[in-house]
């Protein structure tokens, strides 16, 4: 989530701060993606999983890009993929990015993909961050655990707390009571995220997309709100991606948020941190 791979390619994908929706990047990575997506059946699977073990882990933003605006055609395969160990955190990701309701709760219900390293459970992060519509009680209990700290990750927590926040729901205000109460590092977040749930907030869904995503930006905003990106969408123009642009103390951040038509309405189907650089303040000089 914070290696230095990330700055370059993030900055060179948030384009001009307009409100039109940009093209996918015509770039190396998006026609790798492009000449997979065509592909069917096994064929398919078997060149999305040589792609995902070979470069995905260095330039997962580029990809993630590519296999969300073709993921008409990706999500079985990338489905199929949850059960393969070497890829199956990247698959988690890129389908927890894309935000379906069933892929999400596909993955709560799997066990966790096999780590060999430090922070093996960042994966619930992705997942945590998009359950912002949870409807099993499985889905519920995930968020919980989340909130608690139950994967000893603090990405993961601050995660849950988010998408508790974001939900704004008599029961997701009552699990972040329990937060609050067992996860006391967390207090000072929870506590702001119990304020704005109790502020009675308006649903984030709404016909205009970059009118949505300037509220979204309110409502996770860190620091100061530098703007927005221009939507990425996908193939069919129903699914689409933001970047929110922030600056607190010595960091510079994008939150990529996911969003959803249905019915004719814009939805937000999750929220998270793609990108963290250090970007001191420019001191302003006073005048003479």
């Amino acid at each position: 989530m914070r290696s230095h791979q990330w700055v370059a390619l993030v900055i060179g994908l948030l384009g001009t701060l307009d409100t039109r929706a940009q093209p996918l990047p015509t770039d190396a990575q998006s026609e790798e993606v492009r000449k997979i997506a065509v592909l069917d059946g096994q064929s398919q699977l078997e060149e999305l999983d040589a792609l995902l073990e070979r470069s995905f882990r260095l330039e997962r933003n580029e990809y993630s890009l590519a296999m969300f605006h073709y993921e008409g055609r990706l999500r079985p395969a990338l489905r199929a993929l949850l059960w393969d160990s070497e890829v199956a955190k990247d698959a988690r990701w890129v389908l927890s990015l894309i935000g379906v309701a069933e892929d999400l709760r596909l993955i709560v219900q799997l066990a966790p993909p096999a780590q060999r390293r430090l922070f093996a459970d960042r994966w619930a992060y992705g997942v945590a961050c998009a359950l912002l519509h949870p409807e099993s009680e499985a889905e519920w209990a995930f968020l919980r655990n989340c909130a608690l700290n139950a994967y000893d990750d603090r990405w993961v927590d601050a995660a849950a707390i988010q998408s508790l926040r974001l939900i704004a729901s008599p029961q997701s205000q009552e699990l972040l009571i329990v937060a609050r109460d067992r996860n006391q590092s967390r207090r000072g977040l929870i506590e702001r995220a119990l304020a704005y749930v109790q502020s009675n907030p308006a649903a984030l869904v709404g016909q205009n997309l970059d009118e949505l995503a300037q509220r979204v930006a309110q409502a996770v905003k860190i620091g100061d709100w530098e703007g927005n990106s221009a939507p990425i969408l996908n193939k069919e123009g129903d699914k689409a991606l933001v970047n929110i642009q922030l600056h607190s103390g010595f960091d510079g951040l994008v939150y990529t948020a996911t969003f959803h038509k249905v019915q004719g309405l814009w939805t937000l189907r999750g929220v998270r941190e793609t990108l963290q650089m250090f970007a001191p303040p420019v001191p302003v000089k006073p005048r003479q």
